[in-house]
């Protein structure tokens, strides 16, 4: 049986990103999770220079998934057919675990 049958078929990949971080603490947690979820790549949006100081990332993700960081929406340039779902707390929002994302073969999800 070769090895490749064994393996979950690839349903596409995703990204996780976040907006105006200001805190290197949370970013670190950000590049964690995303290498523990098995993220694609981590993306930033209008982050403070201040968090690139990614001492929390204990993982060292940085060094095992691409980070890219932008200024603005504006100036995001996602791989093709990438579709971005934002995600926000909000008291009127569907519960994650409920969130049914689109019919993409690729999501690029912020926070």
């Amino acid at each position: 049986m070769a090895v490749k049958s064994l393996l979950p078929g690839s349903r596409g990949y995703f990204a996780i990103g976040v907006e105006g971080v200001s805190k290197s603490v949370n970013l670190g947690n950000l590049l964690r999770s995303a290498h523990a979820f098995g993220a694609s790549f981590v993306f930033t949006i209008g982050a403070d220079p201040r968090a690139m100081e990614t001492r929390a990332d204990t993982s060292k993700a940085a060094s095992h998934i691409p980070v890219y960081h932008w200024r603005s929406v504006a100036e995001m340039n996602l791989p093709k057919s990438c579709r971005l779902v934002g995600l926000e707390f909000m008291d009127e929002a569907s519960e994650l675990p409920s969130f049914r994302p689109p019919r993409a073969s690729r999501l690029c999800a912020g926070a």
